[in-house]
């Protein structure tokens, strides 16, 4: 069987005709971009008819002349949208990135803490969960909230615009702040109450690999597919990641974008204020998430910003091997060049120990040095004993990564290509 994989992220949609028995793409993979609007501090949205065009744009590079027999989605997480009464976007799709609840996430964290955490599996993360952006969005305007039919979550949209009917699946769910992961795993009354959310608003939750129902013969042509294909809900990109790896409970998911993901199994799923516990999307099982802080977006920026004059391959090579011999002294802490995901509060960055004699190669020596240092920390709050049998390893910089992390010469590291993408493929494998 083969179906075609979309795969929505915060700059660009993927798209590939996956073989469903082991997840590889036959012929090419699309892309198209998106373009991050950030028109007021803090803020990180996507047009929605802009990403519904990409959709269309990488779907059919990758399906022209391919045999087709369904769909699947992988997407960012959260990324919500309110729709009205005929599923017109009352919002943009609002990223996980978008930071402007922070008064309010600070507020429910005051005044329900560990009740919330305890619940809902996270802290009141300001884009981390959705509803603590909702909520704030309806307090500046309330003109909305009459006009409200929807609150979805990306593929839960998606999948409405495929096949005219909607959902959430456990994992996206989790990350909303407003359905009782821990607990019931059904939407929250007190949660929604809480934060406003009116729970008609908000569609079933299903399992991630459920069947929302047959293309739409006006999308189908918009993909450049047949009508009448089933549609697959699926579910947050990292858990797509996971899929396709066929994790276990001994292995480790290490994505390197602009901060690091840590992601494994938990089956004693606990929540904390150092990590994400959820649910996977797919089934009923949990995962525990950490961020390092220190990402490959990192690498990247002290590229432009100190190593212009060379390339890419110069930078990762040369450089890099220069900086790990040179014995550290320049120190980047705070580290949070990338912020933290895992914070309501804003965090920044600053190099210490500098002087007159400290060059370009110190300070990508403290760069590579913090990597090190908060990939530990990141491990440590996963909270499972460091024994790994399989380390699977995604995204730029992931082979500077893998040389920086003594751990990982003890278990056996795999490389995971477009793991988001091709994870789509064992929502069909049911």
């Amino acid at each position: 069987m083969q179906i075609l994989a979309l795969d929505v992220g915060t700059s660009s949609v993927k798209a590939a005709v996956l073989d469903v028995a082991d997840g590889t793409a036959v012929g090419p993979i699309g892309r198209a971009p998106c373009r991050l609007e950030q028109t007021e501090p803090e803020a990180a949205v996507l047009d929605p008819e802009a990403t519904w065009q990409a959709i269309g744009s990488a779907s059919r590079a990758a399906a022209t002349g391919q045999k087709v027999e369904g769909v699947g989605i992988s997407c960012l997480s959260p990324a919500w949208i309110l729709l009205d009464a005929a599923d017109r976007p009352l919002t943009p799709l609002v990223t996980h990135l978008d930071r402007r609840a922070r008064p309010l996430a600070r507020q429910i964290w005051n005044e329900h803490g560990q009740d919330f955490l305890r619940s809902t599996g996270n802290k009141p993360l300001p884009g981390g969960m959705s509803g603590i952006g909702c909520r704030f969005l309806l307090q500046q305007r309330p003109d909305l909230t009459a006009r409200i039919r929807r609150y979805l979550h990306c593929n839960g949209w998606l999948g409405l615009r495929l096949t005219g009917n909607t959902a959430f699946d456990p994992g996206n769910a989790s990350f909303t702040g407003l359905y009782d992961t821990m607990g019931s795993q059904t939407w929250s009354t007190r949660w929604c109450g809480v934060l406003g959310i009116d729970l008609d608003w908000l569609p079933p939750v299903w399992s991630g690999d459920r069947t929302l129902g047959p293309l739409l013969p006006e999308t189908a042509q918009h993909l450049g597919v047949s009508a009448g294909i089933p549609v697959k809900l699926g579910t947050a990109d990292t858990s797509c990641a996971m899929l396709a790896a066929g994790m276990g409970p001994r292995d480790l998911l290490h994505v390197v974008g602009t901060t690091q993901v840590l992601a494994r199994h938990a089956a004693a799923p606990v929540p904390a204020e150092n990590r994400l516990t959820r649910q996977l999307g797919v089934g009923t099982s949990y995962i525990h998430v950490t961020h390092n802080p220190v990402g490959g977006a990192a690498l990247d920026w002290m590229h432009q910003l100190c190593f212009r004059d060379l390339s890419a391959s110069e930078f990762y090579g040369k450089a890099v091997r220069l900086a790990l011999e040179r014995p550290v002294e320049a120190v980047l802490d705070p580290p949070f060049l990338g912020g933290d995901r895992l914070e309501i509060e804003p965090r920044r960055a600053g190099f210490q120990q500098l002087g007159l004699a400290t060059d370009r190669i110190d300070l990508l020596a403290a760069v590579l040095d913090a990597i090190r240092r908060h990939h530990r920390t990141a491990l440590e709050a996963l909270g499972t004993p460091q024994n790994f049998e399989r380390v699977f390893l995604t995204g730029g910089g992931a082979d500077v990564v893998a040389q920086l992390i003594e751990e990982y010469r003890q278990w056996t590291i795999a490389r995971l290509d477009e793991g988001s993408l091709r994870g789509v493929a064992a929502l069909f494998r049911a």
